[in-house]
């Protein structure tokens, strides 16, 4: 279900890196989305440099709203955090 606020090629095709948005899963240039990484929270990466898995996110308003549900869900089956303390 791509997001109905954004506009994007109807084949498709984009020269460069393509992410997709982690709600609506509609796919873009890597410029068009915000990247996130969660460092405490949810931190915006406007340079694309901070470490750690980055989740994308469109700007979409609905996308927007959505997105702190869906990353958490998606951080949570990643496993990310857990750490073997033996």
């Amino acid at each position: 279900m791509p997001c109905p606020e954004m506009s994007r090629p109807q084949n498709n095709e984009f020269r460069g890196p393509v992410r997709s948005c982690l709600v609506c899963r509609a796919r873009f240039p890597k410029h068009e989305l915000t990247r996130h990484v969660w460092r405490g929270k949810w931190t915006p990466d406007e340079a694309y440099i901070l470490p750690g898995r980055g989740y994308y996110c469109c700007a979409g308003e609905v996308c927007k709203a959505r997105f702190p549900k869906r990353a958490a869900a998606a951080r949570k089956g990643k496993g990310e955090g857990k750490r073997d303390e033996a």
